[in-house]
């Protein structure tokens, strides 16, 4: 009787002690939670550079030195080329708002008119043409009133940004000094065994640099066959614009589509027929088709999923965490198919039993 008494006091000791772990790894998530992104992307930063910084430490024996030089390297090699493409970005923006003056606003919309006066809505087009003077007034202060009520939310995000940056920055740098004794203490703690670890790992590593290898890849020809594009059918600032293409291509199926479409529409409605249909061929046959054929080879190559997978994990996770969605989307996935993988090998004989 004091056997099983025993027995199970223990059990129930180990019960409340595993509850214990879990609601304080709750509440170390809820207070580490506002700086995830952060965190997330130093992760993926120091997996990427990784094996730069590995050959380093082969020279440079003292590790602070070492992760230094590679946090260096980072913001020299990544982040210095993403400011300066910013600022020309903000530069180019300018120059694109100047160029939109009233009289060529006014031009546009008269020359749409002309277009429109032989179809049934002729009269309509009419009619906001000779309101458009107000219309205008309106959109100004709408637009002001925006800008005016929204400044401080603007300025807090802009430092909130900074204080982000900062953090990962400072995340990386331990990632590059102590990152191979975190993987070894977790390793050591982790229950599932040295085997699948390994396979968990590696399906995170190959995930990760495989979108953000494909992202790179689809949005730097995207983008710069978009902006040579609008360049060629003469469309003001079409720098701009290969930009947001680009930007845009993390978003499967869509992307680019949702800016040169419109294109084509306005290229259609102001009268210049041959700049809108050589914008949706080149639309339709080009840029469409490297993202839907670029992107399932890539992506599942590297993840070993389906492309319907790979599509609505990037969109989930576009949806439910932002920017840096449609690479945790793809990662969930891929470890929950390792999971099952691991599965599926551990109880293979009661599986093939059952």
């Amino acid at each position: 009787m004091s056997d099983k008494n025993q027995i199970s006091f223990t059990k129930i000791r180990s019960v409340i002690f595993l509850l214990m772990i879990v609601v304080l790894l709750a509440g170390l998530f809820f207070l580490v939670r506002p700086f995830f992104s952060a965190i997330f992307w130093a992760a993926i930063i120091a997996i990427l550079v990784y094996p730069l910084h590995k050959k380093l430490t082969k020279y440079i024996d003292a590790p602070s030195v070492s992760a230094i030089i590679s946090l260096i390297m980072v913001i020299v090699l990544i982040f210095i080329p993403l400011t300066l493409l910013a600022f020309l970005l903000v530069q180019q923006s300018v120059v694109l708002y100047n160029s939109f003056s009233t009289e060529n606003i006014i031009t546009n919309v008269q020359g749409v008119t002309s277009w429109f006066e032989k179809t049934p809505l002729g009269p309509y087009i009419i009619e906001v043409s000779q309101q458009w003077t107000t219309y205008a007034a309106t959109a100004a202060k709408s637009v002001s009133l925006f800008l005016f009520q929204n400044i401080r939310s603007i300025t807090q995000n802009s430092v909130s940004f900074v204080f982000t940056v900062f953090i990962m920055f400072y995340t990386l740098y331990f990632f590059f000094k102590d990152g191979e004794k975190m993987v070894e203490r977790i390793s050591y703690l982790s229950p599932i065994g040295e085997k699948y670890e390994k396979m968990l790992y590696e399906k995170f590593r190959t995930t990760a640099i495989s979108t953000i290898k494909t992202t790179f890849v689809i949005g730097g020809i995207q983008g710069a066959l978009g902006a040579v594009l609008f360049f060629a059918v003469g469309i003001e600032g079409a720098f701009i614009w290969g930009v947001i293409m680009a930007a845009l291509s993390i978003i499967p199926a869509l992307g680019s589509f949702i800016i040169w479409l419109p294109a084509a529409i306005i290229m259609f409605a102001l009268g210049n027929i041959w700049q809108g249909i050589l914008i949706l061929i080149i639309g339709i046959f080009v840029i469409s088709i490297i993202d839907n054929l670029l992107r399932p080879v890539l992506v599942g190559k590297g993840t070993e999923m389906h492309p319907l997978i790979v599509l609505f994990s990037t969109l989930g996770g576009l949806f439910i965490f932002g920017i840096s969605g449609f690479v945790i989307g793809p990662i969930i996935a891929a470890m929950f198919f390792a999971a099952i993988s691991i599965y599926s090998h551990y109880f293979r004989s009661e599986l093939e039993s059952n």
